[in-house]
């Protein structure tokens, strides 16, 4: 049998090449918007951080009017961004927050990271940290454990956190890390956002995802990469929220599984710190 460190290499090549290059199909299909339009030749490629598919500024927009339209976004609030990836949604926040908000992003991908603090670094309204956390899909060889995550903002001093695409590739004793330290930056009254795979048992598969059972509170979509996607049992998703402190505002069903309730492919929580 290979040696314990060339096999935890060998899954993280594998996991990474995968997504490396599904970034770069991503890259190529968008070569030609890029050509045609020169304020696109400056997005971040995809083979470097892939974080998803879809035109980088068009989502961006999508989500920043999402956090509008259902979390209460407001340009003076001080916004956690958890699992900013390449930018996509800080693109849009940094001149919606310039005359009064915050801004704060982290990842655990350093090669997003770089790329942030390089694109943002006139912004002083902007402030981008990476934690070097363990995960299946995104960080393999993460020396901080999911449940040490110590999220960079002082207690009480946010007034919106997002995580956008982050717990549908978290297992659930890390989900709900996530959520007890969101909980903690949180002012009183605070809002945090989150999409997620919300399954219940008329509403656990879809021509799009073919979950299949993994442990007691979630189903996987790949028994070798577990963290490929996740869909956790709705009832210990809000079992979670509750023991974190935090109060339900509003679900949203995303498109995964029609019919969905707004434009995201994602189901959507709105929770509020008491």
């Amino acid at each position: 049998m290979a040696p314990r460190f060339l096999r935890r290499w060998a899954g993280a090549a594998a996991a990474g090449v995968r997504r490396a290059l599904a970034g770069a199909l991503l890259d190529f299909k968008s070569l030609p918007a890029r050509l045609r339009d020169p304020a696109r030749r400056a997005e971040p490629w995809a083979f470097i951080h892939n974080v998803g598919d879809g035109d980088f500024v068009a989502v961006g927009a999508q989500l920043l009017r999402n956090l509008r339209d259902h979390a209460g976004l407001a340009a003076n609030d001080r916004v956690l961004d958890i699992g900013c990836g390449n930018g996509r949604v800080a693109e849009q926040l940094a001149p919606f927050l310039k005359d009064g908000g915050s801004y704060v992003g982290f990842d655990i991908s350093k090669a997003g990271i770089q790329a942030c603090r390089r694109r943002f670094r006139r912004r002083a309204h902007m402030r981008f940290e990476h934690l070097d956390v363990w995960n299946g899909e995104y960080n393999e060889t993460g020396k901080v454990a999911e449940a040490d995550t110590v999220f960079p903002a002082a207690d009480g001093s946010i007034d919106l956190a997002f995580a956008t695409s982050v717990f549908t590739h978290m297992r659930m004793p890390a989900v709900r890390r996530y959520l007890a330290k969101s909980a903690r930056v949180l002012r009183p009254g605070g809002r945090l956002a989150f999409t997620a795979f919300a399954l219940e048992p008329d509403r656990m598969s879809s021509e799009i995802f073919d979950f299949q059972p993994f442990d007691e509170t979630s189903l996987i979509i790949d028994a070798r990469y577990p963290e490929r996607a996740i869909g956790h049992w709705r009832s210990a998703l809000e079992a979670a929220i509750a023991q974190a402190g935090l109060r339900i505002e509003g679900l949203w069903n995303g498109a995964w599984a029609p019919p969905a309730q707004y434009d995201g492919g994602q189901d959507l929580y709105v929770v509020v710190k008491a």
